[in-house]
Parts: structure tokens; sequence; C-alpha cells
């Protein structure tokens, strides 16, 4: 494996490198112009989609047995409630992810899954980063954030034919809305590709730091405006802006992080992963619907038309609207407080393989590594970025030095 200076500056920057060669083909501007005649049959034509996908592929598959990834969202509880409805015969277990923190959405799932009467279980994970070494080696990039790999495991063990997400639900139904709030409030009138790009990547924020251009070593040339460019393409076209933002949010983390990450662990497990949201006829049809057929800005709620889907399914009739979403993701502090500090500092310091080689710069990994700052949010970035450089660290030692086995536990 070559060492890409240029792909380590995208990759701890964005959480992903648009350049590499993507496990679909991007979308355009052109797939997200409107289509006027869809105006007043979303949500019919969302439900029949839906509908087609899970018999053809109950056809194509033979399905007996489905293994869900179940949280308190929108997306997966449409997922499980279409899937029990569509597919009465099929044996649905779900399993339901959480870190030990009090906010886990374990509780919403389960209620969930016992209203649709299937089996669920729980995966707690007290250390996500024990076998960071060989996920790394799976998905053969530095990123630390691959928990989602127990979960499918689960669905191995228990022989379930396919696996199924709810990727995909955000990014084409518009269900980033504290982004969109952000991005809409701060956008100038008349601004330029380059202001967006740039608002974009302030809606983004946990994915790089303040100081980022001082974390790298000399050897790695980071440019923010090598990274402002990457985004051109979204934002210099005749789109409306929160269209651009869906383009960015499709062609981002989902096209060059989750997909292939999935892809990964798919091929690893042998076991197929699926969405119905992922589905060529949805993206073709999902892109074209208006963004106010989507988002609403005053009351902030977006995945409209899934929401309405949900809201005439069993036990969803007294949805909250407007509760935040927490799904797999985790506390960063008492992650950080509970193991991740520790194992951070052993494998992050000056003695690190990326420090003594020039792509991350001592002195900044030191200034870091004390984590001092009051402001809660600031501080969760640097943990996240003390993650990735863990990652980094970990990936540099797998492919390039050669000087750690994937068997090794953090």
């Amino acid at each position: 494996m070559q060492l890409d200076y240029s792909a380590i500056a995208r990759l701890l920057t964005l959480r992903y490198d648009p350049n590499q060669k993507p496990v679909r083909k991007p979308l355009t501007s052109r797939d997200f112009t409107p289509f006027s005649s869809q105006s007043n049959n979303v949500v019919p034509m969302t439900l029949n989609l839906i509908e087609k996908e899970l018999l053809d592929k109950r056809d194509e598959l033979k399905v007996r047995s489905i293994s869900l990834a179940l949280s308190g969202g929108v997306d997966s509880r449409l997922t499980l409630a279409m899937i029990k409805t569509i597919l009465p015969d099929v044996k649905i277990e779900c399993v339901s992810v959480g870190f030990g923190d009090q906010d886990d959405e374990i509780d919403q799932a389960k209620i969930v899954a016992q209203t649709f009467d299937c089996d669920f279980n729980i995966l707690i994970i007290d250390n996500v980063l024990l076998d960071l070494p060989k996920l790394i080696r799976i998905v053969k990039e530095p990123r630390w954030n691959l928990y989602q790999y127990y979960a499918l495991e689960h669905g191995k063990r228990r022989s379930a034919d396919v696996f199924y997400t709810g990727d995909g639900g955000d990014e084409l139904f518009g269900g980033y809305t504290f982004r969109y709030q952000k991005f809409l409030s701060l956008l100038p009138k008349n601004a330029g590709w380059r202001t967006k790009a740039k608002l974009y990547l302030s809606c983004h924020e946990r994915d790089w730091v303040p100081d980022q251009n001082k974390m790298f070593g000399p050897a790695v040339n980071f440019s923010w405006e090598n990274i402002y460019q990457l985004f051109r393409p979204y934002f210099s076209n005749n789109l409306d802006p929160l269209n651009q933002v869906f383009l960015a949010d499709f062609n981002g983390k989902l096209l060059y992080d989750w997909l292939p990450t999935n892809n990964a662990f798919s091929d690893f497990l042998q076991i197929r992963i699926e969405s119905i949201f992922l589905t060529d006829a949805m993206i073709a049809f999902a892109t074209h619907v208006a963004w106010q057929k989507k988002y609403d800005p005053e009351t902030k709620i977006g995945k409209i038309p899934l929401r309405s889907i949900l809201s005439k399914q069993k036990g969803n009739k007294e949805m909250k609207k407007n509760a935040v979403k927490k799904g797999f993701s985790m506390n960063l502090a008492t992650l950080w407080n509970r193991n991740a500090r520790e194992i951070v500092s052993t494998y992050v310091n000056e003695y690190s393989e990326v420090v003594k080689k020039g792509l991350i710069h001592k002195s900044w990994i030191s200034r870091a590594a004390t984590l001092q700052d009051s402001n809660m949010e600031l501080k969760s970035r640097y943990i996240n970025k003390m993650l990735s450089i863990l990652a980094f660290e970990v990936w540099y030692r797998l492919f390039i030095s050669k000087t750690l086995d994937h068997r090794q536990r953090l």
C-alpha cells in the first residue's frame, strides 16, 4: 500500500477521501433538479418503491430471515415496519447497539421491536477501540468509528440471509436538520461557491479542529484551498442552496465512508447488506423531490415523506416529530474518560510513527492531548481528532511500517 500525503490530508479533515474510487457512481447537480410532476405524489410513490423493492428482494434472494439494525430513529423504524407489513412471513431479528451512555436509544428500539413482535438483541460495546487493528485491516483506511461491525457480526452469527440498515434515509430525504438550520441561517445573499463550501464545512465542525493546519507535519502539504476545491462541483451550479447541500451530503460520507466501510465488512463476513433507501429506483426518484417536500425550515422537521408513511404504521402514531436522533453514535467525553484517553496516550505521542515520519506535528499532539478547553463542543472535536490520529497510527503500522499485528487488541 502506497502512502498518499494528499489523501492523508483529506481523510483527517473530512473523514473520507473523495478522490478514491467510489463504490457507486457519484451524483451530479442534474440528479437534484426538482421534478414538478411529483409534487403531489411523493408519499404514495415513496411507498410504492419500498413495496416493490422488498417484494423483488424476497423473490431474488429467497429471504427467510433478516437482521436489522434498530435505533429510535425514523429510518430503521420505517424499515422494520415495511418489512413486517410487506413480508409478514420473514423472520426478523432486531439488534440495537449501545455504549453504556444514559441517552442510548436501546429502550426506544426495544419498544418498537416488541410492537412488531420481533426478537430483540442488545449489544453493549464498552470499548469501541478494542479491535481497531482488526477492523482497520478489513476496511484498509484509517477510521476509528467502525463499530457497526459488531451488529453485522451478530447478524452473521444468527445466520441471517440479509442485514438491513437505514443507510441513505438522511441523505435522500433531508434528515440532517440541525445542519440545514445552521447553513440556511448563516448563508449570505448571493454567496459564491467558495463561501458555501466553507459554510458547509462549518456545519461538519466535528470532523476538523480550529488549528487543523497546525496538526499536520512537514511531510503533508495541507491546504484549506485544496479542501474547498473538492466541494466546488456541489456548490457551483444552479441548484437551490439546500439541494446543493443534499448533493454534497450524498457524495460525501455516504459515498466514501459509510458505504465502502459496509461493503468491506460485508465481504469479510459474507453477509449481504441492504437498505430500502439506496436502490437505484429510490435514488432516481428521491433526489428529484423538491427539498420543501422533505424539510420544513419553520418547524425544523425533516424526512417528511418518511414520517408520513411511518405515522400510519402500528405503534408510531405518537411519534415525536422533534425528537433528536442519537442513533448508534456515542458520547465522546464518556468514551474518552472510560478508556480512550489511556489507549490514545499509549499510541499517539511523540514516539508515534506518524509523528516521527513528519505526518503529524509533535507539538500539536502535546497541545491537543491536554484537552483542557472549557468549551465542551470544542473538547469533543479534539477528542474526535485524537481518535482519528489513533486510527491513522494503527493504519500506518499495519500497512506501511508493518510493525503492528492486526490481532493486537487495544
